[in-house]
């Protein structure tokens, strides 16, 4: 964890890869939407950006190399924000589809999913959301049956990919013993120390997101990790927890993610209608509570990587 007065990092994750455009049209797709979004959330106090595509017409999820990397280049056109790729992708994505934009688009993080798990948005029929989308009908159609695939041959093909192109990955993990997965991995060479970690919580399959699982889950970070933990931040679905777990975050001294792929809501009874605006939720809490907010050259220096922006 970070010093009393150490700034704090914030990701702002801008459109997510499953979540349904048709239960929020703020959520940016295509490149040019993506791009704006991703830039106001670094103008409103995030220091990284973390993307997913999707298509312009529908919001379908797409793992594009060439999206992904007319995204990554728009950004880096404006800002020198630094850029998180998402290689989870969306459910049901083979292993080439989540991974082959990571060359193309060369981002300065990707996100390194820990482990297998089953991965449920919508388990229950009663309360399916009303869609036309034929994607969106599709997914939901299948859940109960989604597996978020990792395995151990996966990560060893991510971490190969990430060293021969410099870049830092993003451990994500999604439970407890993904966290001895990464010590396995550090242990046999795989990934190289120090390593940043960020906890996803109230993904049902994985851990639950109340504030007792970030405390299980960091203090158990810190225990299996040890030294060889750079960094730890947590990313919290839904509202109110998303804000609850930046709130523990920021006084605590974690890193933290909010955006429109992890919730919709600024308040109950309110639609975000930007990821910036979630994000100024976190700035005037960070105030509240004396924590700066890294900018972006700082998380750079920390990276050891160069600015993104001419």
């Amino acid at each position: 964890m970070r010093l009393r007065y150490e700034p704090i990092v914030l990701t702002a994750a801008v459109c997510g890869g499953d979540v349904f455009r048709s239960l929020s049209f703020a959520i940016p797709c295509g490149v040019e939407a993506i791009v704006a979004e991703a830039l106001a959330a670094g103008d409103a106090g995030a220091a990284c950006v973390h993307i997913h595509g999707r298509e312009e017409t529908d919001g379908r999820p797409t793992g594009s190399p060439a999206l992904l990397a007319e995204i990554v280049a728009g950004i880096r056109e404006k800002s020198d924000l630094v850029i998180s790729l998402s290689t989870g992708g969306s459910p049901g994505m083979s292993e080439s589809e989540r991974f082959a934009a990571v060359g193309a688009a060369h981002p300065d993080i990707v996100t390194f999913n820990l482990g297998t798990m089953n991965y449920e948005l919508f388990p229950t029929p009663s309360r399916w959301p009303a869609t036309d989308i034929p994607w969106e009908r599709q997914m939901l159609e299948h859940s109960g049956e989604t597996v978020f695939t990792n395995t151990l041959a996966q990560m060893r093909r991510l971490a190969s990919i990430c060293r021969d192109l410099a870049i830092t990955p993003e451990l994500e993990a999604y439970d407890l013993g993904q966290l001895s997965m990464a010590r396995f991995l550090i242990d046999e060479g795989t990934l190289e120390p120090p390593v940043r970690v960020q906890l996803v919580l109230g993904i049902l399959g994985g851990a639950a997101n109340s504030i007792d699982d970030l405390f299980a889950m960091a203090q158990a970070a810190q225990r299996i990790l040890g030294p060889d933990l750079a960094s730890l931040g947590v990313a919290a679905a839904g509202f109110p927890m998303e804000f609850r777990h930046c709130a523990v975050a920021l006084s605590w001294g974690l890193d933290c993610r909010v955006g429109l792929e992890d919730n919709l809501r600024v308040r109950r009874d309110t639609q975000a209608r930007s990821n910036a605006e979630l994000v100024e939720v976190v700035r005037q809490l960070a105030a509240l509570v004396g924590r700066p907010l890294a900018t972006p050259q700082q998380l750079r220096n920390e990276l050891g990587i160069r600015g993104g922006s001419p």
